[in-house]
């Protein structure tokens, strides 16, 4: 039976679903933001030594380039993965 069978079954309309799958990143993207903001208000600068330099930028900018790695990998990976599913 498909998802759509069930959850017309259950009475449950595609916005509550959609919470049930992304309810972590929802979260996970809400404290993102909160921290960028913490981080914002204040001047805090972040080193960072890269292979032979050093980039010193705004704390809340690394906060939010780490999460675009992240995004970005993750993206990736699942595509990468719905790849070798479709290949079976």
């Amino acid at each position: 039976m498909s998802d759509r069978g069930s959850a017309h079954a259950t009475g449950e309309s595609g916005f509550v679903r959609f919470l049930k799958r992304k309810w972590l990143a929802i979260v996970l993207i809400a404290v993102l933001v909160i921290v960028a903001i913490q981080n914002g208000v204040g001047n805090d600068q972040a080193t960072i030594y890269v292979l032979w330099g050093q980039l010193q930028l705004p704390t809340w900018l690394l906060v939010l380039v780490v999460f675009l790695i992240g995004g970005v990998t993750g993206w990736i990976l699942a595509r990468n993965r719905a790849a070798r599913r479709a290949r079976r």
